[in-house]
């Protein structure tokens, strides 16, 4: 990023806007999330443009300072980290990682509670609703994870191996994928 800081604050407000359109689009409206099965990475065009905003806000807010990001530009800096959270968010997911996923999202929501304006207000609900799906799929598998061990208790390993490939279908993690392994 080159040129004055009024030039700068003219580019990052651009770019922002127009990788917000794209992510727009590209979730149908920031139609809500129902599931995490219906969860998939960004096409790479668009997440390598969520990703070079990124880089472009962190680029922002060094050479400004982050007050004056903030006081100049604090909707579309909010706006660049909910678009980040998103692409991390489906990424995870997509990889099989659904409580990495929870977690940035949660992350997300710690340092932005609320929408800085009207015009993100369905960009963050959105990302809840991602939340909100990671949560019902977490609970979900907290149930199946009991079936699991009640199961593995009284010797019956088919039936928890069954119960484990549930909670990855539901739930994928890390740690559910090794349990699967060891009982095949």
């Amino acid at each position: 990023m080159t040129g004055s800081k009024k030039e700068m604050i003219a580019q990052f407000k651009a770019q922002t806007a127009s990788v917000f359109a794209q992510v727009r689009e590209a979730t149908e409206k920031f139609r809500d999330v129902e599931g995490l099965d219906s969860l998939r990475e960004f096409p790479a065009a668009i997440s390598t443009r969520i990703d070079a905003l990124a880089d472009q806000s962190r680029d922002f807010r060094s050479k400004v300072g982050y007050e004056v990001a903030m006081y100049e530009c604090g909707a579309e800096t909010a706006t660049a980290d909910a678009l980040l959270a998103v692409n991390q968010a489906r990424r995870d997911v997509a990889q099989k990682n659904a409580p990495v996923s929870r977690s940035r999202l949660m992350s997300f929501f710690k340092r932005y509670p609320a929408a800085p304006s009207e015009s993100q207000r369905l960009l963050w609900r959105y990302n809840a609703s991602m939340l909100m799906a990671c949560d019902k799929a977490r609970k979900e598998a907290e149930g199946h994870l009991q079936q699991a061990k009640a199961f593995e208790a009284a010797g019956k390993k088919a039936d928890a191996l069954r119960e484990y490939k549930e909670i990855y279908r539901v739930y994928p993690n890390e740690i559910t994928a090794e349990k699967i392994k060891l009982l095949e």
